[in-house]
């Protein structure tokens, strides 16, 4: 070793001990090794700057300590707290990329053929970590139960206020921080997902349909949209949890909603991020298909679409042998046919006055409204066909056409109501062919609705849209439109809501509105004592009203000549003398 080899020895043994102290407060590694960024962890596990923190908090935190013991054994108390959460909820991640990611993507790359592939998995999404826990003991569960009922309520006390008071606060800023949602970029707010990214321009469908398997068979979420974009460098696919609408929708949402639709538009309910899904009659189709199971809402759905029809000053006839619409009963503007003839009657005359509003229309303008719109609501269609035909063949005389004239009319109206402003809206449990009248007249539902359907009923009605799963909630169905089907959660009415919307009343007159009145809610001195609501004959009733004998009913409208009185006035106008009496 010559000289000079041995001064540069020597030199640098000079200057280990300022290398190390360089090395150990900038957060290099102490033997000098390359690889090992400040910023990222690098080959190591953790970052520059994270083993920086570390050595410098140390050696402060034993000064702290020396001089300052009790102030210092609290601080250090609540970082070992937060360091023992950090490094369970670090554990939780490890256990959850073992369990999900790391399979999947063994398994993905293989069947691509690709070595940079990049999988992100939420742990938020579905049931995947709850999956991973542990079944807890009777001693672990009862520690809990102990746990949240002293220990929780304590610790969340104060959270818990200042969670109200920041809400509070925000509702009264409301005013002023909705009007910065001007400047706001639109975003697509995807929330809890699955994303893959793989390092190659073009996926095929056989491939895209491998992934697909991959990741429902791996990580087991029911029920996600899948997306794929193959625009530039990357293929990158996304899963996310399928939006769902409301779970109820009520009379308000309709109250809402009704004043801003045209008089051919109707409001069905609220879909996902309650956005409100409506029909047209005009530019959808003229008449609508309703079909589902027992108990699914269809006559709730019907109801709906039959008192915005009257609210608007339209007519409704109803083909009802069960009597599934007693909500309709009395109401002015309203047909009930409950038997065979009544229907057959009130079909032919449909038929005839839309025949006679086409031939108006001829000679009209092309804006000319013919009248009202009529709908005709046709329930339970597989057995009122079957009773439509068994009542022509027995009234059919000699020389009558052996098809049911009334069956031709439900034809004639599904080929030409819409410029007369007939609508046909058609409920069934299975909407055959043979139920409508043949596969021909099917065709003119260009919007249908189903629940609760079955594989079958989907395929027959609309198979060209995708079947989603059917749901068990009640009033969830599936508007096709087409053949893009739409999940909605249809507004429910009470019968007083109904009856309610379905006959309008003037706030400064308290009086019946000339759209309709229903006689149910409404009636006549002579039609209350014929329903037995007062124990009077008319007669009587009018001596007392005219003698002003106990809680005298005040008139709430007019019906011809005669004064109309609510039902509830009239029930206690009849309570009340018979307490007087006794």
């Amino acid at each position: 070793m010559t000289e000079l080899e041995r001064a540069v020895r020597r030199l640098g043994r000079r200057h280990t001990a300022p290398r190390l102290a360089y090395r150990y407060v900038s957060g290099r590694p102490l033997d000098g090794r390359e690889g090992y960024p400040y910023r990222r962890p690098g080959a190591g596990r953790w970052a520059g700057w994270h083993r920086q923190a570390l050595r410098l908090a140390v050696p402060a935190a034993a000064v702290l300590a020396a001089a300052h013991p009790e102030p210092t054994g609290a601080a250090l108390g609540a970082a070992a707290v937060v360091a023992g959460f950090r490094a369970r909820r670090r554990l939780v991640r490890r256990r959850f990329r073992r369990e999900y990611v790391s399979p999947t993507l063994a398994a993905l790359a293989p069947a691509l053929g690709l070595d940079a592939v990049r999988l992100h998995v939420d742990p938020s999404l579905g049931n995947l970590t709850p999956r991973l826990a542990k079944p807890l003991s009777p001693a672990e569960v009862a520690a809990r139960a102990w746990y949240g009922e002293h220990v929780e309520p304590v610790i969340r006390w104060l959270p818990e206020r200042a969670q109200r008071a920041a809400w509070t606060v925000q509702r009264a800023a409301e005013p002023v921080t909705s009007r910065l949602a001007v400047f706001r970029r639109p975003g697509e707010e995807l929330g809890p997902r699955i994303e893959l990214t793989a390092d190659t321009p073009y996926l095929t469908r056989e491939q895209r349909q491998l992934v697909s398997a991959i990741i429902s068979s791996k990580i087991p979420v029911s029920d996600l949209v899948e997306a794929w974009q193959q625009v530039g460098p990357r293929v990158t696919a996304t899963w996310t949890v399928r939006k769902r609408p409301p779970a109820k929708v009520g009379h308000a949402q309709v109250l809402a909603h009704l004043d801003g639709l045209a008089e051919w538009e109707f409001f069905l309910g609220l879909g996902a991020g309650d956005r409100p899904v409506t029909i047209s009659l005009r530019d959808d189709s003229p008449h609508i298909a309703v079909s589902a199971g027992t108990g699914a809402g269809k006559s709730v759905l019907a109801q709906l679409i039959a008192v915005q029809v009257l609210a608007r000053g339209g007519q409704v006839v109803i083909l009802d042998r069960k009597g599934s619409h007693r909500w309709a009963l009395g109401l002015d503007g309203v047909d009930y046919c409950s038997r065979p003839e009544q229907m057959h009657a009130a079909l032919v005359r449909l038929a005839a006055l839309a025949d006679e509003r086409n031939t108006f229309a001829l000679h009209e303008a092309d804006d000319w409204d013919p009248g009202p719109r009529v709908l005709v609501i046709a329930e339970e269609l597989n057995a009122t066909i079957g009773q439509l035909v068994n009542f022509w063949a027995e009234a059919r005389g000699k020389g009558d056409p052996k098809r049911s004239p009334a069956i031709a009319a439900l034809a004639d109206l599904l080929f030409m109501g819409r410029s007369a402003k007939v609508n046909v809206l058609a409920v069934a449990q299975m909407l055959t062919a043979r139920a409508i009248g043949g596969p021909e007249a099917r065709e003119n539902f260009g919007v249908r609705l189903l629940a609760r359907y079955t594989a079958n009923n989907w395929k027959m009605l609309v198979p060209e849209a995708a079947m989603p799963r059917a749901s068990r909630t009640l009033g969830r169905w599936q508007l096709v439109i087409g053949g893009q089907a739409t999940e909605t959660q249809v507004a429910y009415l009470s019968t007083a809501e109904a009856r309610a919307l379905a006959c309008p009343r003037t706030p400064e007159t308290s009086q019946v509105s000339a759209l309709s009145s229903p006689g149910g809610d409404f009636l006549t001195l002579r039609e209350a004592a014929d329903l037995d609501v007062i124990p009077w004959t008319y007669d009587a009733a009018k001596k007392r009203l005219q003698r002003r004998v106990g809680a005298v009913p005040a008139p709430r409208g007019k019906r011809g000549n005669a004064d109309l009185y609510a039902r509830d006035d009239l029930v206690a106008w009849a309570s009340g003398a018979q307490e007087l009496a006794a």
